[in-house]
């Protein structure tokens, strides 16, 4: 198995990240610290700048991230001539079995996670700030100048960080426009983030990695840490709490009957720790900080969860209980009537 690494493979990364004295041999004409120094040479001989090559060279999809088999396709395209394997292994610091942006070009990674999540923090999607920011006069492309005062409508104040961005953002080499083409990638991350973040509800059983293959970082200049934009996603609660409803009536057959199952007390409410217990731990639906945004976007602006907030109207409570009440009765005029029936005359007799 490839993630089976073994002390050879080991040796060889710490051959070729630059950490054995005198033994490594470079793959290429360019003089890197190390072979991932020399791979990020080649990018930029090629395309000129490393967000430029990730986007038009590595991740063909547009997803932000390379799985092994994307990886090696895209490297056979380049004519990368190194051992590809173990340029994997060094650019995935993390062995979290993908490789993103971040792994090459930390800095400016995060300035694009940032424009990501500033952009989605109040727009329904890129190309729907595009229209509204950047856009402004339809001409389909939007100069420096423009892109600036767009940037400072949705919160940035340093004009230097946004000249950076958008040097970043420049896809057709020799132009000075940004289209929509060139940043509507940004939705692919948003929506490979946010399957990952649904993703984490379900439990981690087996993960397909070596932990023993990094345990030291094989280069300690380079820094894992990502930003904090990295980790967020633009989430639609409300939408959120109607995929909840959706899977109480899958589960239970009727939002009365879920409510009921999950209120244990019976009080006819449920408090934020009531509620976490019910769909964290005994539902399992998804985790607790997930299961508290939940609730607050059901019960805004209450503090206690009832069967109105859960989206049951009066009508389907009240026939709810009616049928309930019924059926019990009924249940118990049948057992009365089997206590008095003679010998035999009973169905359980």
């Amino acid at each position: 198995m490839w993630w089976n690494s073994g002390p050879h493979l080991r040796r060889r990364m710490l051959v070729e990240a630059g950490l054995v004295e005198g033994s490594r041999t470079r793959s290429t004409f360019f003089v890197g610290g190390n072979a991932v120094d020399e791979f990020k040479e080649v990018l930029l001989s090629k395309f000129g700048t490393l967000s430029r090559a990730w986007r038009l060279g590595l991740d063909a999809d547009g997803s932000g991230k390379l799985d092994m088999r994307e990886f090696c396709e895209a490297l056979r395209r380049l004519g990368y001539v190194g051992n590809i394997r173990t340029l994997w292994h060094l650019l995935d610091g993390g062995n979290a079995g993908s490789i993103s942006f971040d792994e090459l070009d930390p800095k400016a990674a995060a300035s694009l996670e940032k424009f990501r999540v500033m952009s989605l923090m109040h727009h329904e999607s890129i190309q729907h700030m595009w229209k509204v920011v950047m856009d402004k006069d339809r001409s389909n492309v939007v100069g420096l100048p423009m892109f600036i005062e767009g940037c400072k409508s949705l919160g940035y104040e340093d004009e230097e960080e946004v000249t950076e961005l958008f040097e970043y953002l420049l896809l057709r080499g020799g132009s000075r426009n940004l289209a929509l083409e060139d940043i509507v990638f940004l939705q692919s991350w948003e929506q490979t983030k946010r399957k990952k973040a649904e993703r984490r509800r379900l439990g981690v059983h087996w993960v397909n990695r070596d932990p023993f293959l990094t345990a030291r970082h094989l280069d300690p200049s380079r820094s894992f840490d990502q930003s904090e934009y990295s980790h967020r996603v633009s989430v639609d609660w409300e939408e959120e709490a109607q995929k909840f409803r959706v899977y109480l009536i899958k589960t239970f057959g009727s939002l009365p009957k879920a409510f009921e199952a999950i209120d244990a007390n019976k009080s006819g409410e449920l408090s934020l720790a009531e509620f976490q217990a019910a769909v964290a731990q005994i539902l399992k639906y998804c985790r607790h900080g997930e299961a508290r945004q939940l609730f607050r976007t059901l019960t805004h602006p209450r503090t206690m969860l009832t069967w109105q907030e859960l989206g049951i109207t009066k009508v389907e409570w009240t026939a709810y209980r009616m049928q309930k009440a019924l059926n019990a009765r009924r249940l118990h005029v049948q057992s009365k009537l089997n206590a008095i029936a003679p010998l035999g005359a009973s169905p359980r007799a």
